[in-house]
Order: C-alpha cells, then sequence, then structure tokens
C-alpha cells in the first residue's frame, strides 16, 4: 500500500488566495476529466472530436470519432465506457452522455446534460456533476440527484470506499482560493482541501490518496498535489510548464497527466516522463517543443540538440498545436502572430525536412494581408459565389485541421459574423504537396450547418 511522502508543498501552491476575481470570472471552460483507464490498463483520452486508446506500451488507436465535443469520461464495472459528449450554443442543445459497450457499440445513455464530472461506482451507477448538483444514474438510466446545494461542481473523482470528491469552482469563494468537497456514500457532504489556485482536475486511488492539477499564483507553472485520505497534502510533482488539464492513477498508483498534447507519467516519487506525445514525430526521430514554455523548436527526439530554432522565423506569443504527418517528414504549427490590439489573427505555417534540413515551406496565403485569408483562399476557388463581406474582419483565422497522408493536409476557415460575432460559415480546404513541398489546393468544402453547429 501506498503512503503519502513527506515531501514539502512548493510555497507556490501553498497560498490561499486567487490573484484576480476577474481572471476567474474570464475562465468559462475546464478541460478536467478527459482521462479513464480500463480494467485492462488502457488508458482512454478525449481529445479534439475524437476518443484515443492507448496500450499499455503507448500504441495509440482511434477508439471513436465524429464527436461534438467530449468532456469526461469513466468506465463502469461491465467495462463500459461512458463519455459526456456536447456543448450548448447559441443554435443548438446537443448535449448528452454516450455509452460505449466493450466492443465499441454505441448509443445514447442520457440525452440533454454533459460535464466534465464523471465517475462510474462499483454497483454501476454513473455520478455526473451538474448545475450545482451531482447527479446520479443507476445502470438503467433512471435518474436522481445525490447531492445539491453545492457552489460550481466541476470534476469528481472516486476512491476505492465509495467516497466522492469534487473540484469546487464556486465564484463566491474566488479570492480565499478553490476548494475540493468529499461527500460520502450516504451523501454527507464535507470539507477534504481548501486554498486551492485554479483547480484544474482531479483523480483517486483506491487506498483513498487524492490528486489535484493546480497552478501557480503567477501562472508560471502548474503542480500535481498529493492529498493523504486525512486531507495533509504534498507536492507530487511541481514546475509542470504545460499544465494539468487531466488526471488518472493506475493500478499501479502512478498518475497520468494530460496537457493537450502530450500525456505525462508521474511515479510514486514524482518524477515525469513522457507516456505519449503528439508533438513527438511517428517516427520517434524528432520533437517539437516550447524553449522555456514559449519559443518553438524542433530537436532530435531524448535530446537538447535543436535542429531547427522556429523562433527565428516565428513570433509566437504563446504555445499553439503542431501536427506531424504521417510519415514524418512535415510538420504544420498554427499559430498566432503579433497583430493588432483587439483583433484575433491566426495561420499556419508548415516546414519539410528535405535531406538532414528542415526547410520552411511556402505560405498558403499572403503573410502580409492578415485578414483576408478566407478571403484569399476562397477567391481562388469560388470568384464568383464567394460572399464573404459579412464576415467580421477583425477576426482572421486558418489553421491546419489534419494531416489525411503524408503529403495531404486539410485546412480550416471560419467566418464569424460582422454583426453576431458567432460562427456564419466555413470552409475546408484540402492541400496537397509534392517532393519539394510545392502546394496546391486539390479541394474545397463549404461546411453544413450541422458541420457548423458541431464547431461551436
Amino acid at each position: 500500500m501506498r503512503r503519502g511522502s513527506n515531501k514539502e508543498v512548493d510555497p507556490k501552491f501553498a497560498t490561499l488566495t486567487v490573484a484576480s476575481l476577474g481572471i476567474i470570472l474570464a475562465c468559462t471552460e475546464t478541460q478536467a476529466g478527459r482521462l479513464a483507464f480500463d480494467a485492462a490498463g488502457n488508458l482512454f483520452v478525449a481529445a479534439g472530436h475524437s476518443v484515443f486508446k492507448y496500450t499499455l506500451d503507448g500504441t495509440k488507436t482511434t477508439f471513436a470519432a465524429g464527436l461534438k465535443y467530449p468532456l469526461g469520461l469513466c468506465f463502469d464495472d461491465k467495462g463500459s465506457l461512458f463519455v459526456s459528449d456536447g456543448a450548448v450554443t447559441a443554435a443548438t442543445n446537443q448535449r448528452a452522455i454516450l455509452k460505449f459497450s466493450p466492443n465499441g457499440t454505441s448509443s445514447t445513455f442520457a440525452s440533454g446534460i454533459s460535464s466534465v464530472g464523471l465517475a462510474c461506482d462499483r454497483s454501476g451507477n454513473l455520478l455526473v456533476s451538474q448545475g450545482n448538483s451531482i447527479l446520479k444514474f443507476t445502470p438503467a438510466g433512471a435518474k436522481s440527484t445525490f447531492v445539491s446545494g453545492l457552489g460550481n461542481p466541476i470534476d469528481v473523482a472516486l476512491d476505492g470506499a465509495g467516497n466522492l470528491f469534487v473540484e469546487d469552482r464556486a465564484v463566491s469563494v474566488a479570492r480565499i482560493g478553490r476548494y475540493i468537497l468529499k461527500i460520502g456514500p450516504d451523501g454527507t457532504k464535507s470539507t477534504f482541501a481548501t486554498g486551492l489556485n485554479d483547480p484544474s482536475a482531479l483523480a483517486a486511488d483506491p487506498v483513498g490518496q487524492v490528486y489535484a492539477g493546480v497552478t501557480a499564483i503567477d501562472n508560471s507553472s502548474h503542480a500535481v498535489l498529493r492529498f493523504a485520505p486525512d486531507g495533509s497534502r504534498s507536492a507530487l510533482s511541481s514546475v509542470l510548464a504545460d499544465g494539468v488539464w487531466s488526471l488518472a492513477v493506475d493500478r499501479s498508483g502512478d498518475v497520468f497527466v494530460w496537457n493537450g498534447h502530450a500525456i505525462l507519467k508521474i511515479d510514486s516519487s514524482g518524477s515525469p516522463s513522457t507516456f505519449a506525445s503528439d508533438w513527438v514525430s511517428p517516427d520517434n526521430q524528432w520533437e517539437y517543443k516550447l524553449a522555456d514554455n514559449r519559443f518553438p523548436e524542433i530537436v532530435k527526439t531524448g535530446t537538447t540538440q535543436v535542429v531547427l530554432d522556429l523562433d527565428k522565423g516565428l513570433e509566437i506569443p504563446f504555445a499553439q498545436s503542431a501536427q506531424w504527418s504521417p510519415d514524418s517528414k512535415r510538420i504544420g504549427i498554427n499559430y498566432s502572430p503579433p497583430h493588432a490590439p483587439h483583433t484575433s489573427y491566426e495561420t499556419v505555417a508548415f516546414f519539410q525536412l528535405r535531406g538532414d534540413k528542415w526547410m520552411a515551406l511556402p505560405l498558403p496565403v499572403d503573410e502580409t494581408s492578415n485578414r483576408s485569408q478566407l478571403t484569399q483562399l476562397a477567391h481562388e476557388l469560388f470568384p464568383k459565389s464567394a460572399k464573404l463581406c459579412d464576415c467580421a474582419p477583425d477576426i482572421d483565422v486558418l489553421s491546419l485541421r489534419n494531416w489525411t497522408a503524408a503529403d495531404t493536409a486539410i485546412l480550416y476557415a471560419p467566418c464569424f459574423g460582422r454583426r453576431s460575432g458567432e460562427l456564419a460559415a466555413g470552409l475546408l480546404f484540402t492541400l496537397k504537396f509534392d517532393e519539394a513541398g510545392n502546394w496546391k489546393i486539390v479541394d474545397a468544402h463549404w461546411m453544413s450547418k450541422n458541420e457548423l453547429d458541431n464547431e461551436q
């Protein structure tokens, strides 16, 4: 049996205050609850519009695709996976909890509800954080309120004794830090931990230890705190640069952290290692990194040898997504160059391996003409039908959606209404590269209303 360590808490993470209530009010989304282990020890991750499966050796496959916006995962005692999918938008209220049988067959378990906080107890009941309550669904789908009167419950986790731990982000206590509640099997509530700065994820192991991701007061780094059953805390791992989006604990007591592009494995001593990373090329030869959590570069995997200093060609003020082509010979990077205040400008850059050197490829658009990327691409293909004058001129976005082949990439360009500010149209462009890295648009697709609703 593992016990809580005596490691002292990093003082940056021990404070009881939050810097600004305004920052809390601006935070409208959390990434918690997107990791879950099945009985065989496979790790499932909700990312984008899919759920991915990682075997014990880190091999990645797609378990479910085409989802709206998966928020939370959990497995019941029969091996079925529950996925909280969808989010309310101005156009639709397509929310549901989906149930996937062990063979992958999907069905709708509950409609009109979605939450980042899902937990399955030993009796097969599903516990869901919703509004100011925790709802309980029996295996047959009967719904009841397990506990109410909470502040703003987000992520939840169950220990081996059936105690439910709830990360509560109630705005009413933002000035003194967030807290974790403990709810017994009979619904009795108690305060388990207080004074947490921006807790972002929650997990528990069978022996009653609880794990929470928190942020340093100055937002410079993140940590995973470990709580003993009595509530005493220690820093399991600190100074994690890329954030703690989700947490899960395996049967050996190792903690897994999803940060949006990589899964870290933290052993009982607090030593982190990379279990899987989308920023490592498929052939495991190259890795996209952000030096000092800011400056982009490509290095030889497992070394500090920089083979391409992207900061010399790109000015990236914060981390954006990077995607490798299946053959590891190209990489596309979505980023936001410096632009005028109160505007949005995002674009994409491509790089290709030629011999033993990485080289920049021509851009699909004229980089000197921001706020017109969609217009440039659309008018090239649809000179008569492209009527984009109603797109908001202060929102200009072009991004790499995915690679469909080693030489084929899909670009996404949305149009936000000039008056409404809501997503009004969207185009998908298929880019094909030749061996020299030259590109051409071979297809374009106007997105349907249903596709646009999912994009919201």
